[in-house]
């Protein structure tokens, strides 16, 4: 074989088969040239790099050597008609294997407008990943096709699998890597964080692989009766386990083989992300009126910020994301602050558009935030890997927090009263949802453990009580009994009435994200 580009073809090796006889009959049947190198197996991803005209070129030389060059094709309604292969390949305007994704959309134009799109969308990135997803009836198009095949020529195809030959996306990567490389100035990357999405489109896919549903019930009705996948019925991966279930003299009966002409264009959408960007560290609140994520009432808002509010705006600027999520480990009331070393924190940018930063811009965004409020203070902040971000839930309910609270008791108290307190260790208290949060949480009994305590005296009705307890308990109940619903609680273990007046949560006992050094000054919490 004389052809202008070095095929391999090892399925014709030992084959009396001859190659350009099955190239005759792929461009007869409507393939475009990089769908006929792929159903002949050649899975050399360099040769596909070729230009088209020297593909094309390649796939005329192949098609000019057949045995049945210029023979009548039998079939009723042919894709294409039997003639010159510069005609017949004129004739494939959109290929009945990929529909156009290996044509039209591999086209320098095509490149081009990727290249406008990413510039239009205004990323920042070191390197690209890109994704194809092509419609879900390709197939059963290549299915059509590969039934096609073993009928026409068996010696080679009746052992293989439809899987056995190049994807269609791997074709287009291996075409168009480069040359998008070239395009966008920085090199594909597996681990990129900014990634290209190309979805083609076919209005009539669903149609063609409806019949499915009749032979294959069971594999779809899970998902078609789930809301959450509502017009999304045929998937890649339910469609090729119906395809592999399915005899093939059944397939023939519902499928065209070889497959119909396509009946309209594909479509494209190009679409851009990066995936989230994570910033964790601990925040102070010194402020006894302020909430820590926005808070609303029908709708209504209550208080001009939040600690959510204050920390992630800044973030969301500098890094251009289209929105953010706030989490932490645990919370605090409206008037309780925050002390000590600060409470862990996390912010989930999504779809940030400025991912390269440098240590030092973290530490300039800290000061930043710090800056522009005496009501919140930022330490530690630092950006994370998606594998540490579980950390912050980690022991939700077991970590252990203090508080120092300001307390107040209808009779005199002596300090040898308030020494008392101090033999208490892992005293278990039972809290039933307090009255104030009961509008917003479940009804329900919980067990909670008070590891230590001890209080020191201010004046004859007040003192300072200092405890260390489970997470998750409620400090204000255990003081004042919330009308028995916590037992014991503080009143009846010194035996009269108590409330607490001023609460400080002194330290929350999880160890991430991990200490950095301190880069602003101490900030007042008086």
């Amino acid at each position: 074989m004389d052809f202008p580009l070095n095929l391999e073809l090892q399925c014709f090796q030992k084959s009396e088969v001859f190659p350009q006889d099955v190239a005759y009959e792929l461009l007869h049947i409507g393939c475009c040239c990089r769908c006929i190198l792929r159903f002949m197996g050649e899975k050399d991803g360099d040769l596909y790099r070729n230009t088209d005209e020297d593909i094309e070129k390649c796939v005329k030389s192949l098609v000019s050597q057949s045995t049945i060059y210029e023979e009548s094709y039998e079939d009723a309604t042919p894709a294409v008609s039997a003639d010159s292969p510069t005609a017949m390949l004129h004739k494939v305007k959109q290929c009945t294997a990929c529909l156009g994704a290996l044509q039209e959309f591999s086209s320098m134009d095509y490149l081009q407008k990727i290249q406008r799109k990413v510039h239009e969308e205004g990323f920042q990135f070191k390197e690209y990943l890109i994704s194809i997803s092509t419609p879900t009836c390709i197939l059963c198009r290549q299915h059509s096709i590969m039934l096609h095949l073993k009928e026409k020529f068996p010696a080679v195809y009746s052992s293989m699998l439809d899987g056995d030959f190049p994807k269609i996306k791997d074709v287009w990567k291996w075409r168009n890597g480069p040359l998008l490389e070239e395009l966008l100035g920085v090199p594909f990357g597996q681990k990129s964080p900014f990634h290209i999405g190309l979805t083609f489109t076919y209005a009539n896919s669903d149609r063609e692989c409806n019949f499915l549903l009749n032979y294959q019930p069971d594999i779809f009705r899970k998902r078609k009766q789930n809301r959450k996948y509502l017009g999304d019925t045929f998937t890649r991966a339910n469609v090729g386990k119906a395809l592999s279930d399915i005899p093939n003299s059944e397939f023939r009966r519902y499928f065209q083989c070889p497959p119909p002409k396509p009946v309209s264009e594909c479509t494209s959408i190009i679409s851009c992300t990066c995936t989230p960007l994570y910033l964790a560290g601990r925040y102070n609140k010194y402020s006894r009126s302020l909430s820590q994520t926005p808070w609303l009432i029908n709708g209504v808002r209550k208080m001009e910020n939040s600690v959510e509010e204050l920390i992630c705006r800044k973030i969301k600027e500098k890094y251009d994301a289209d929105e953010y999520r706030f989490s932490s480990s645990g919370r605090e009331d409206v008037d309780v602050r925050m002390l000590g070393a600060g409470r862990p924190f996390l912010v989930e940018l999504i779809n940030p558009h400025l991912v390269n930063w440098m240590p030092e811009d973290i530490t300039q965004l800290q000061k930043s935030i710090n800056g522009d409020t005496k009501d919140v203070k930022v330490n530690d902040l630092q950006v994370v890997p998606r594998e540490e971000t579980d950390r912050l839930k980690e022991g939700e309910m077991e970590k252990e927090k203090t508080y120092t609270a300001l307390c107040w008791s209808t009779k005199v108290l002596t300090q040898e009263d308030l020494d008392k307190l101090a033999q208490y260790k892992d005293l278990k208290v039972m809290q039933k949802t307090p009255i104030r949060v009961i509008h917003r949480r479940p009804l329900a009994d919980r067990e909670k453990v008070i590891f230590n305590m001890s209080a020191e005296k201010i004046d004859k009705s007040h003192f300072r009580l200092s405890l260390s307890t489970q997470a998750g308990t409620y400090i204000k109940e255990f003081v004042h009994g919330d009308f028995g619903r916590t037992q014991p609680n503080l009143s009846t273990l010194l035996g009269m009435e108590c409330d607490i007046l001023e609460l400080d949560v002194e330290e929350v006992k999880l160890d991430w994200p991990p200490s950095l050094d301190s880069v602003d000054e101490e900030m007042p919490v008086s």
